[in-house]
């Protein structure tokens, strides 16, 4: 049951960040790129409703992503994220009467039953994470925080640098996350205050680096590179830096590998791209 409620709470904060993209995308792209990378890009978006409304729906996402993790390991629930894209995938044909082809129906069948296989083979329980991991997580936090400043002072701002960025970081997030939720169990509340500290600084970089790929990419291309990263990188590296052996170990990679090809296919969907452009 508790892997259950966990799914559940992760396709409620699927589609909260999915709205939170949505709403983001539409005002980001109205922004001159000459403010790529630069804190300044969050300041003018910060004056336009919508995106302050996205904003909201992203701090709500990530609520039920704390709820998610707290009931089950890190390793289920970032995979099971990619729920939310079949139910885009389905708003799109019922609102805008787009016609779903045959790509589109096999990713979100290879979704729909990866998280299956991961609810089944992944590791029981909630993320304990290792010393090591610990501090290898605080570690791709810092980098995390200064991806937008080395991409700006390298030249790099378009849009294949800056998803994968927007990917890697929300994937540090989710692990985070895991971090504090276990930190707040355990009733560390100085431990809890200082990564809710580098969740904030890191999910502001993170933002940074998604609205500078919306600028400069299609939702089409920019949205299953980061949902994808955000997805499989955190289930991927989490036996490296917690007690959390898959139960199953083939069937749980080769389901994580199934999940992401299924939101790549999903998320490069025109009808996916039709609803986030329609929000």
């Amino acid at each position: 049951m508790r892997e259950l409620a966990a799914v559940f709470l992760a396709l409620l904060t699927s589609l909260l960040y999915a709205a939170a993209s949505a709403l983001q995308a539409l005002e980001a792209r109205r922004v001159p790129t000459s403010s790529a990378l630069r804190a300044s890009l969050l300041a003018q978006l910060a004056r336009r409703r919508l995106w302050v409304a996205g904003g909201v729906a992203s701090v709500l996402g990530w609520g039920a992503e704390a709820g998610a993790l707290a009931l089950a390991s890190v390793a289920l629930v970032q995979p099971a994220l990619g729920l939310g894209l079949i139910v885009l995938l389905a708003l799109g044909v019922r609102v805008l009467h787009e016609r779903v082809g045959p790509v589109e129906v096999a990713g979100a069948a290879a979704i729909a039953a990866a998280i299956g296989a991961l609810a089944w083979s992944a590791p029981s329980g909630s993320t304990r994470f290792t010393t090591p991991g610990t501090w290898a997580v605080g570690a791709a936090l810092v980098v995390t925080a200064a991806a937008p400043l080395v991409l700006r002072a390298t030249g790099r701002p378009g849009g294949l640098t800056t998803s994968i960025a927007a990917g890697l970081g929300w994937a540090c997030v989710g692990l985070a996350t895991a971090l504090l939720v276990d930190a707040a169990r355990e009733h560390r509340w100085l431990v809890l205050v200082v990564w809710a500290a580098a969740v904030a600084a890191a999910s502001a970089s993170t933002l940074l680096a998604e609205m500078t790929a919306l600028q400069f990419w299609p939702a089409t291309r920019a949205v299953p590179l980061v949902f994808s990263l955000e997805m499989g990188v955190p289930a991927a590296v989490a036996p490296l830096v917690a007690h959390a052996s898959p139960l199953h170990p083939l069937a749980f990679g080769l389901a994580l590998a199934v999940a992401c090809g299924g939101a790549v296919a999903v998320g490069r969907s025109r009808t996916v791209a039709g609803r986030l452009a329609a929000s």
